[in-house]
């Protein structure tokens, strides 16, 4: 299934939601004012073509956003679906943090050599 253009608008407006309530720290603060639209599309644009061969992950992704817009899940709900349908793909999960909420941070667990 192929996802509108307007899908993807949707990430940037769950992700703006996803700020609203909560106490910003200053440096924390200054820094989510400064995202824009372009910021979240180019996250998207990180995801597809990290998926490329799998566009359901990329769609999956979409539906996470939709569900927190919708209040379906919380912040904590989108940090665990967001984790697993990213574990093994380190740079999506640290690149997710931008969007998160003073106070909110994925940790990205370094794989043990063995």
């Amino acid at each position: 299934m192929k996802r509108r253009l307007e899908d993807r608008g949707t990430f940037f407006g769950s992700q703006r939601q996803l700020f609203n309530g909560r106490p910003e720290a200053s440096a924390q603060g200054q820094q989510l004012k400064r995202l824009k639209v372009e910021d979240a599309l180019s996250y998207l644009d990180q995801v597809k073509l990290q998926f490329g061969n799998q566009p359901q992950v990329y769609n999956d992704f979409l539906d996470i956003m939709k569900e927190f817009k919708s209040q379906s899940i919380d912040t904590l709900g989108v940090i665990s679906r967001v984790s697993q349908l990213f574990r093994g793909h380190p740079d999506l999960i640290v690149g997710f943090n931008t969007f998160l909420p003073p106070g909110y941070k994925i940790e990205v667990q370094n794989p043990v050599a063995g």
